[in-house]
């Protein structure tokens, strides 16, 4: 199931391994360094972006409702900038119906119980597996590969490789030039590429603010002291910046706060030894799945005082300054193999974080509790529920 935008073959560099894993990912943390991930000047584009969210928000105020759609596209804009020099308008569904649809495979879903008992498909018939399985993933695999096909013919079209515009552009001319780094490199393994970084940049994030929102509407005190802080350091007519990270520090630590509560790829991404390990007494023999399992790590007593309290303070030192988080704290995996895209992420949830809290208060409609239990029908990671907010405009 994992590889079926590909046709059963190895591809990306989420779902691949060995050199051809190595090299994808070295190719990709070059060039989103090179275009700007974790740095200053990629600022003004997630700037554009907040800006846009904060005028969105502003019709929805007074009125309960889910976070707006346009959060999502927010996020998107800004990996596919990198990716694909393309920038969507807050309001343009198209985008988001290749993730609709991948959502729609959930816990509710035979599909699911198909892929990890797979001696049951010998028991259905054709029409069955075509309406439980064959056909949830072909109408995913043909909304996906159309929007990706159409992105890499147009940028084939257009391509200058004096004057590469994005990630695309890069991949197509170590293609042509058959560089040493583009042994495995191929227009359908691009797609794959382009795939994970549109799924991981965009759906680990958007989510996360999700969470945000949340746990800003069920605990109104932490929402009101980072506001007070947010408002103390930046004039009301000026959108947060870089410039100001140092002298927020609570907010800060909120959305560190956050990152472990929610713990949004709690079981982490499989890895596997290259030899064999004794750990704790136990023997891991060589080519064993591993998981890294920041879940768990994130709700250990050993790390944390009062693990399932919602504490941000627990990030921050006595004279309140941001301080080094303990060991256990890993939302990004950790070591050599963490989250490539961690840099950018950061920059994003910090900068929308600080946005919508300098101009709205999140609250729940009257009479309701804010559920931060994480939706079942999404056991893979752990996703907000949809459910209804209030946003109120601050003045």
């Amino acid at each position: 199931m994992v590889h079926f935008l590909t046709d059963g073959q190895e591809a990306g560099v989420v779902m691949s391994n060995g050199k051809r894993w190595q090299n994808a990912r070295r190719f990709l943390l070059r060039n989103l360094r090179d275009l700007g991930m974790g740095k200053t000047y990629l600022e003004e584009s997630i700037l554009e972006e907040a800006r846009a969210l904060v005028k969105d928000f502003s019709s929805y105020a007074g009125t309960p409702c889910h976070a707006p759609e346009s959060l999502n596209v927010a996020v998107l804009n800004i990996i596919w900038q990198m990716v694909a020099n393309k920038r969507y308008d807050l309001y343009d569904k198209e985008v988001l119906k290749p993730i609709t649809i991948l959502r729609s495979v959930d816990a509710s879903s035979a599909a699911l119980l198909i892929e990890f008992i797979p001696w049951i498909r010998k028991l259905l018939p054709e029409f069955m597996k075509e309406k439980l399985l064959t056909g949830i993933m072909r109408r995913v695999k043909d909304s996906i590969v159309t929007l990706l096909k159409d992105t890499i013919d147009s940028h084939r079209a257009t391509l200058d490789p004096a004057n590469p515009r994005d990630v695309i552009d890069e991949y197509l001319i170590a293609i042509d030039e058959k560089s040493e780094i583009a042994e495995y490199f191929s227009e359908l393994d691009l797609m794959r590429i382009i795939f994970d970084l549109f799924s991981a940049g965009f759906d680990t994030t958007s989510n996360t603010l999700h969470w945000i929102i949340l746990y800003m509407a069920k605990y109104p005190e932490v929402q009101r002291r980072v506001q007070q802080q947010i408002d103390e350091v930046v004039p009301r007519d000026t959108l947060p910046s870089y410039q100001h990270k140092s002298r927020l520090p609570l907010l800060e630590a909120t959305v560190q706060e956050v990152l472990r509560v929610s713990s949004l790829i709690h079981n982490g991404v499989q890895r596997a030894n290259e030899t064999d390990i004794y750990l704790g007494g136990y023997l891991i023999p060589k080519g064993s799945w591993l998981f890294g399992c920041s879940g768990i790590c994130h709700m250990d007593s050993r790390y944390w005082e009062e693990p399932q309290e919602f504490r941000p303070e627990r990030f921050l030192d006595e004279e309140g300054k941001l301080k080094t988080p303990k060991e256990g704290f890993m939302p990004f995996g950790t070591g050599r193999r963490g989250c490539l895209g961690e840099g950018l992420s950061r920059m994003e949830l910090y900068i929308f974080t600080a946005a919508l809290l300098q101009n709205f208060t999140f609250s729940p409609p009257e009479g309701v509790e804010i559920d931060l239990e994480a939706n079942p029908k999404q056991p893979a990671s752990r996703m907000p529920k949809g459910q209804n907010i209030v946003i109120s405009t601050r003045e």
